[in-house]
């Protein structure tokens, strides 16, 4: 299997998450000052309000940075070790295009959503739902969001189709499938009807290998494919 990453992003991505941290330190530090300071002197209120918002907002972006570029494994190297057995007609393109990953396979194009997040998770046709524990309040800003899984797959089929339709026909893209993959070793799935395929990594490689038998794209199209999606 051949792995592009775009390396080069990765990097900047960290960088920014390191330098992010430290404006979070001061923000909330001066905002601690100030409001020790607004005890005698009244007109220190609004700093301190401003500047632990600030804080707060600074904090929800650090964590976004870290847990999706410093902290590994990243979901490019988790993609990558459960693919590495695979042959030379699976391609994997992390970042090289407006979806972070990408899986060029011999039947369809993957769009793959990749989750780090634990705990007991339902999936109910388009629902997914994580059961509240005091452990994730604990941790409200160190721990990735769920967010919207099912939409956000979607949305990314929908920018691949809008990237690649420039260069290639309709005939010529082949079926764009979104995978939702729960990555955390300790994520725990109840699936009910899923509207789109959800897996935990265990399952991850048997669903491929089954879907791959049908083989429905053809070497030119692997070709223009992996020309698109390999350009960093």
């Amino acid at each position: 299997m051949k792995v592009v990453t775009n390396t080069k992003l990765v990097e900047q991505r960290s960088k920014w998450a390191k330098r992010v941290a430290p404006l979070t330190m001061l923000f909330l530090i001066g905002g601690l000052i100030t409001n020790f300071l607004s005890i005698n002197q009244p007109e220190m209120f609004r700093p301190t309000l401003i500047l632990l918002t600030l804080g707060f907002l600074s904090a929800m972006v650090s964590s976004n940075l870290v847990n999706n570029w410093v902290r590994e494994p990243r979901s490019d190297q988790v993609l990558e070790q459960l693919l590495k057995k695979f042959g030379n007609d699976y391609m994997l393109f992390n970042y090289t295009s407006p979806v972070r990953h990408v899986l060029l396979a011999p039947n369809a194009l993957y769009v793959i959503t990749v989750k780090n997040v634990d705990g007991q998770i339902t999936v109910n046709d388009r629902r997914i739902s994580r059961k509240f524990t005091l452990r994730r309040l604990f941790r409200l800003l160190g721990d990735e969001s769920l967010a919207s899984p099912m939409a956000e797959a979607e949305k990314q089929v929908r920018r691949l189709h809008k990237f690649l339709s420039p260069e290639l026909s309709d005939e010529e893209i082949p079926d764009l499938e979104p995978i939702i993959l729960f990555a955390n070793k300790n994520a725990e799935l109840t699936v009910n009807d899923p509207a789109i395929p959800v897996l935990v990594t265990k399952q991850f490689k048997s669903f491929l290998r089954e879907e791959g038998k049908a083989r429905n794209v053809s070497a030119e199209q692997r070709k223009q494919l992996a020309e698109l999606l390999g350009q960093e």
